[in-house]
């Protein structure tokens, strides 16, 4: 009887549970309109946006959209007015109109995708300055430069590779793009195409990061970059030593050589300076990682290293002065519906995001379920040897009985 007991105790200790130890919540502050919001996520919020929900003061769960890539169906716009040949100082130029889809707006997705239709000779590389300017008179009707926080560059340089699509922020109905020769003779524009796109990633960056940069050992020509935090990597500044020609390094994102598959890049990077010429920004697939490993060609190398991170934001509906909370750390809280079926959402290119308060206790969290096999587990060899014991034991006992008759 006694065994009976304990192996019932023990099974006892296997039963369900639930985890609310992990649970925690941001608070964030009101917004001082209605209508949409953008919450972009720190280091910490990043980690956790797994099964992450938002709820209003009663606990009530809030609908949301990620602003990831790929959110928003591509869609591509005809142009109007299109204009191609040459500026006065005779490089090649390109001019043009959007022609929005109806109840479109300019902003509808953050990014115009552009695939130029170039003739040129390889090898050449060619600077792209992109100036835009709106209809409505907004910016007094005349063209702005857009300042990027790198210079654009198209090139082609077979057999090495070549780029002939560029991303531009969506902020203007009207366009003109010149190209500046860097290297060889600049290509002849022949045709142009626009899509309109949600690609976060090929924006600006929201921070360029320092880590710990070293050699990596038993690696030649391999280094290796540790930031301080894990966070969501969209890309990496390389500043090469002069002089450098135009090379795809090899990039592994998180993990090791040995166990991530390298990144293979579309963008080349150079540096030569008697061409007052170079280029360092490689974009890469978002990740969230702490280690990035570069592998340079030989005679290659390093003089900097910095990973380009843009966190995730949050699109939502809020009431104005209502308090909302950002809940992390268990289960997702379901919200009815699909907020990405309704027709326009036009928040990321909106002003003043909301931000996320201190963490605290959430009491409206959703804990992680423990299920009875999850928890037996652990005690299931501890069970069975037990188990094995009292059997053991009265097969014993009925031993000794039919000895002793």
């Amino acid at each position: 009887m006694k065994p009976a007991l304990l192996f019932a105790s023990l099974l006892c200790l296997a039963c369900a549970r639930e985890d609310t130890a992990a649970l925690h919540r941001r608070p964030i502050p009101p917004a001082a309109v209605s209508g949409w919001a953008r919450l972009p996520l720190d280091a910490g919020a990043q980690r956790h946006v797994k099964g992450a929900w938002i709820g209003d003061a009663a606990g009530r769960s809030v609908p949301f959209l990620e602003a990831r890539e790929g959110l928003w169906e591509s869609r591509t716009l005809p142009l109007e007015h299109l204009l191609t040949g040459r500026d006065a100082e005779g490089r090649p130029t390109v001019e043009f109109s959007l022609k929005l889809p109806e109840g479109w707006q300019v902003g509808e997705r953050e990014t115009l995708k552009l695939d130029f239709d170039l003739d040129g000779r390889a090898p050449w590389v060619a600077q792209v300055k992109a100036e835009r300017r709106r209809e409505d008179g907004g910016d007094g009707g005349i063209f702005i430069a857009y300042d990027p926080p790198a210079p654009l560059h198209l090139y082609d340089l077979a057999p090495s590779g070549s780029r002939r699509t560029l991303d531009l922020p969506w902020d203007g109905h009207r366009y003109r793009l010149t190209l500046v020769a860097s290297q060889g003779e600049a290509p002849r524009i022949r045709g142009l195409s626009a899509r309109a796109e949600t690609r976060p990633e090929a924006l600006e960056t929201e921070l360029a990061l320092d880590g710990a940069f070293a050699p990596e050992p038993g690696r030649p020509r391999t280094w290796r970059l540790t930031l301080p935090d894990t966070e969501r990597v969209v890309g990496v500044e390389l500043v090469l030593a002069p002089p450098a020609a135009p090379l795809a390094p090899e990039i592994h994102v998180g993990g090791t050589p040995e166990t991530s598959r390298p990144w293979a890049c579309s963008d080349l990077v150079w540096n030569l300076p008697a061409l007052r010429t170079r280029s360092t920004r490689i974009a890469l697939p978002p990740e969230l990682a702490q280690t990035l490993t570069l592998s340079l060609p030989e005679g290659a190398s390093p003089l900097s290293l910095r990973a380009l991170v843009r966190r995730q934001t949050l699109i939502l509906p809020v009431e104005a002065g209502q308090t909302y909370a950002l809940h992390l750390g268990g289960e997702a809280k379901p919200a009815p519906g699909n907020l990405g079926a309704l027709p326009s959402l036009r928040t990321l290119a909106s002003a003043a995001p909301l931000a996320l308060g201190p963490s605290e206790p959430d009491p409206q969290g959703v804990p992680h379920h423990i299920g009875a096999d999850e928890r037996a587990r652990p005690w299931m060899p501890w069970v069975a040897g037990i188990a094995v014991l009292a059997l053991a034991a009265v097969a014993w006992k009925l031993l000794k009985g039919t000895s002793a008759a």
